[in-house]
C-alpha cells in the first residue's frame, strides 16, 4: 500500500520546529510520510540569504526534499505561496494543496497585515528575541493554555538560530510582491483560515478561495497558528480532503 507523502511549508521567517507536533499528528492521523524543508534565512539556514522571490524559495526547497510519487502540499501564510508558485510550476509533483490563512496581492497590504499587526511587527524588531517571541505567541496563537511550556521552546529556537533582519526583510518582500498564477492549478485546493486571526485579516483567504473557485473552511475561534489553536478540525479536513483527492 502506497502511503500518502506531504510537505509542510511555514511562513515568514519560522523554521520548521514551530510547527511543534503537528507533523506527527499528521503522519499518525494519514498514515502519512510528512517532511518540512527549511527556507534559507531560517533555522539551520539562518546564515543564508534568503530568496526575494517565491519562484526562487520553491527551487531551493525542492532541493531539500524526496520527491517519489505526487505529494501533497500543506503551505501556511506565506508558505502557501510557496506552495501555489510549486503546484503551478511542477504540476506532475503535486496531488494536492492545502493553503492555510494564506493571502496574495489580490489583497491590499492593509489586509494582508492588519494595520495594528504592521505597528506591533515593526516595534518586534526593536525587541529582544524572548520579548518578541512572546509578542508572536500572543498574535498568531488564540488559545493560549501552553505558554507555560511552549513559548520557552520558541525562545530556544530565535536563540539558537536567529532569522536576520534582512532575511526578515527579504523575505517579506518576496511575499509583498508575490501574484497568484493567472492559469488553473493541477489540483483543486483546499482552503482554510482561522476567523479569529489578529495577524492576517481572513477576507484574504475568502478572496484567494474565490479566485481559485473553491469553497473556504473557516474555524470560528482560531487565529493566524491554525495547527496549534485546532489541530484536531485541521487534521480532519486534510484528511477528508486527501481521500476526495484519492478518488479522483
Amino acid at each position: 500500500m502506497t502511503h500518502p507523502s506531504w510537505i509542510l511549508l511555514r511562513g515568514l521567517a519560522r523554521e520548521c520546529r514551530y510547527w511543534g507536533d503537528f507533523p506527527k499528528q499528521l503522519a499518525t492521523r494519514l498514515n502519512a510520510q510528512v517532511q518540512c524543508p527549511e527556507l534559507y534565512g531560517n533555522g539551520i539556514y539562518h546564515q543564508q540569504k534568503s530568496a526575494t522571490f517565491v519562484a526562487d524559495m520553491v527551487d531551493q526547497l525542492r532541493r531539500e526534499v524526496t520527491i517519489r510519487r505526487p505529494v501533497y502540499l500543506l503551505g501556511l501564510s506565506m508558505g502557501g505561496m510557496i506552495a501555489i508558485e510549486w503546484a503551478a510550476r511542477y504540476p506532475r509533483e503535486v496531488a494536492g494543496l492545502a493553503l492555510v490563512n494564506s493571502s496574495s496581492t489580490l489583497n491590499p497590504f492593509w489586509l494582508r497585515l492588519r494595520p495594528k499587526a504592521q505597528l506591533e511587527v515593526g516595534l518586534a524588531l526593536l525587541m529582544s528575541r524572548a520579548q518578541r517571541e512572546r509578542l508572536i505567541y500572543r498574535l498568531t496563537c488564540n488559545y493560549r493554555h501552553d505558554s507555560d511550556t511552549l513559548l520557552p521552546g520558541w525562545i530556544h529556537y530565535a536563540n539558537q538560530y536567529p532569522t536576520a533582519h534582512s532575511n526578515f526583510a527579504r523575505q517579506l518582500v518576496a511575499a509583498a510582491r508575490y501574484r497568484v498564477p493567472a492559469s488553473n492549478l493541477p489540483v483543486k485546493p483546499l482552503v482554510l483560515c482561522g476567523l479569529q486571526d489578529h495577524l492576517v485579516n481572513p477576507l484574504c483567504s475568502q478572496t484567494l478561495a474565490q479566485h481559485l473557485r473553491v469553497s473556504l473552511h473557516q474555524h470560528p475561534r482560531a487565529g493566524h497558528d491554525l495547527p496549534h489553536d485546532a489541530p484536531d478540525w485541521l487534521l480532519s479536513k486534510l484528511a477528508r480532503y486527501s481521500d476526495q483527492q484519492g478518488l479522483d
